[in-house]
């Protein structure tokens, strides 16, 4: 039999997840005759919380869970690091879980009970963010792309991507770079570009009307090693813009294949000034997210999402630096 969930109560009674949560946990007012027809809900449906979330009633449960694209992450690691920084002593765990793009996935994190959850997945689905906003956990968005206005009440953190990928153009065009070419990250299913990531937004608004050159759809090494070399074949880019400093490091060794020397040839800028852009030869231009910010931004906003009762967007914008080195 297919296990009752909040969604299936909140279908039932004729109102949003959220409203369900706030009659369940009774950490919020809600109207008599809403919380009525919930309370029937969970009684014609036979719908029983999960364990943990019983047993975490009442009190914070100390767990904060990424949600990420990437399990091993440097990105993600250091932010968490960060987090542990400045929670010592508190007893908080923090935990990664990869979004795989499948309803059950959702329905799972649902069933869980975490202090705050953190959305730093570039792929996840508009309508899967909101599902996780609706639970009533405090939930804080990694703002990597350009997001609708959703429901309730949840933070962003606006990491300075969009304004930070102007800085390294800027950079580029510094060094006399017209044909600045956009790098995407590999990816199975060899989907287009993300056109409303802040990244690409930025490299779109430096182009000073000139032609994007976008290489995409890259599966793996040798994939992107055929494209760069097809794209430079009908472009002549003389730089890359690299959306991770891994996919930076994973042109400059496919230029290098090509005969074609970094910088001398062709410019390259990545964004994270991760461990891999000191390793490189020649060492690596990055776009360096203040993670430390981060971390304190995402405590923050957690905080003031407890401590607010309006449905709003609470949200917090930094800014990132660009650390110059040799490969421009």
């Amino acid at each position: 039999m297919k296990k009752v969930t909040r969604k299936d109560v909140a279908l039932e009674a004729g109102v949003s997840e959220t409203v369900v949560s706030y009659v369940l946990n009774s950490n919020r007012p809600v109207d008599g005759r809403k919380k009525a027809r919930v309370l029937e809900a969970v009684r014609k449906l036979g719908y029983v919380p999960s364990p943990a979330a019983r047993s975490l009633k009442g009190k914070a449960a100390r767990h904060i869970l990424f949600v990420v694209d990437d399990l091993v992450s440097e990105y993600f690691g250091s932010i968490m690091g960060e987090l542990e920084k400045l929670v010592v002593g508190q007893g908080y765990l923090f935990s990664l879980a990869s979004d795989r793009g499948d309803e059950g996935f959702v329905d799972t994190l649902c069933r869980w009970s975490f202090d705050g959850i953190v959305i730093g997945s570039a792929t996840i689905s508009d309508a899967d963010i909101q599902r996780v906003i609706d639970t009533g956990m405090p939930t804080v968005i990694l703002a990597m792309n350009e997001y609708p206005r959703f429901e309730g009440r949840y933070g962003q953190v606006f990491t300075g991507l969009r304004n930070g990928t102007h800085k390294a153009m800027d950079c580029l065009r510094r060094r006399g770079r017209k044909r600045i070419a956009f790098v995407d990250s590999f990816n199975a299913t060899g989907r287009s570009v993300n056109r409303s990531g802040y990244r690409f937004m930025g490299y779109l608004e430096c182009l000073d009307g000139g032609d994007e050159i976008v290489v995409d759809g890259c599966s793996d090494s040798c994939a992107l090693r055929q494209k760069l070399a097809d794209v430079y074949e009908a472009t002549r880019f003389d730089a890359l813009f690299c959306r991770t400093d891994r996919m930076a490091a994973e042109s400059m060794l496919a230029l290098d294949a090509m005969g074609l020397a970094v910088p001398r040839d062709v410019s390259v800028v990545g964004v994270n000034n991760s461990r891999i852009s000191m390793y490189t030869t020649p060492r690596l231009t990055s776009l360096a997210i203040r993670k430390a910010d981060v971390a304190s931004a995402t405590l923050e906003l957690f905080s003031r999402i407890k401590e607010c009762c309006d449905p709003q967007v609470l949200t917090v914008q930094l800014e990132t630096d660009l650390i110059e080195r040799e490969s421009v």
